[in-house]
């Protein structure tokens, strides 16, 4: 592929799809991607962002002037449910959904500005993390469409989210098999609560939300005098699944004392009117669930920090 304005090599996705086998025929078709969806849309398009590794993100303004960002996206499973989630939120704590081709899964999104991270905020810790509750409440607002089906996805006329009971399960099996492949020398104790817990936490939820799926703080971007959450990889589900990427990212809540980290999650879970207990239970599940995948992408060490981050939610457990 050649280099250009639009193409830099220096793309994250370059990276991480150019040793995917399955995505270097989508890597191939890109520029003509590009073309096409700035034709369909009359989009004057800037350089790309170099933040999305499974998808081409850019500034551009329509044919009026207003200001959006353009987002094509490699197809794959999680992305799917991306402009479902956006057309139900319809602005409320997320960016609006302006246009959709779904042929070329392309996304017209409403451009925050400034645009600023919170995660890049120069806000205290605890103010960040109460933004970012705020946000999540609203995300949590929006009524949750009827599932359709024996695999219990919410339908809706624009497409179907998966549930996190079913995706969680699936998870639960996969840690099961890697640990037993890998054998990576985890605690097969609290590798075995972590996949337990994954299996078994959505059936005791007593409230089901629109889940955002990967609400880190680098996902919630200033918009005005408001913040508003990106990037989602939705499902529906309980809502206790969702802040522990906040948490453990609002500057590193296991850097201190470990009341730090207690502290935060009675902050949140108290904004959220959630259960705090549970927050720490999903929250210790996924660590669990990522030290695997870490261990079969080659990254022991990184599967050894997250092990560590689950001993210390046990520990917040008694």
């Amino acid at each position: 592929m050649t280099a250009s304005p639009l193409l830099p090599p220096t793309l994250p996705l370059f990276d991480l799809l150019g040793r995917t086998p399955e995505a270097q025929p989508w890597l191939a078709t890109l520029p003509e991607l590009i073309a096409q969806v700035a034709r369909e849309f009359g989009l004057r398009l800037a350089p790309p962002l170099h933040g999305g590794s499974c998808s081409w993100v850019a500034p551009a303004e329509l044919p009026d002037g207003t200001p959006v960002i353009v987002k094509i996206g490699w197809p794959h499973r999680e992305m799917y449910g991306e402009p479902v989630a956006l057309r139900l939120w319809d602005g409320n704590g997320a960016v609006r959904l302006l246009g959709h081709d779904p042929g070329r899964h392309a996304l017209i999104l409403e451009r925050c500005e400034p645009g600023t991270e919170l995660a890049r905020s120069a806000a205290p810790a605890d103010q960040r993390l109460r933004i970012g509750c705020a946000v999540l409440r609203r995300l949590w607002e929006v009524p949750v469409p009827p599932a359709a089906g024996d695999d219990g996805r919410a339908a809706t006329s624009g497409g179907a989210l998966e549930s996190l009971a079913s995706v969680a399960a699936e998870w639960a099996g996969i840690v099961d098999e890697r640990m037993a492949r890998l054998r990576p020398g985890y605690d097969p104790g609290l590798v075995a609560l972590g996949a337990r817990l994954l299996r078994e936490l959505p059936a005791s939820a007593s409230r089901t939300a629109v889940l955002h799926g990967d609400f880190n703080p680098g996902n919630v971007l200033s918009a005005g005098g408001g913040w508003l959450a990106i990037d989602p990889k939705p499902m529906t589900g309980d809502p206790t699944y969702d802040p522990w990427p906040l948490l453990e990212q609002i500057d590193d809540s296991f850097a201190g004392p470990a009341g730090v980290l207690r502290d935060r999650v009675a902050l949140a879970a108290d904004d959220l009117g959630c259960d705090a207990e549970r927050m720490v239970l999903w929250s210790l599940a996924r660590q669990v669930e990522s030290a695997l995948w870490r261990a079969d992408h080659g990254d022991p060490s990184g599967g050894e920090g997250d092990m560590a981050r689950a001993r210390a939610l046990a520990a917040l457990l008694g």
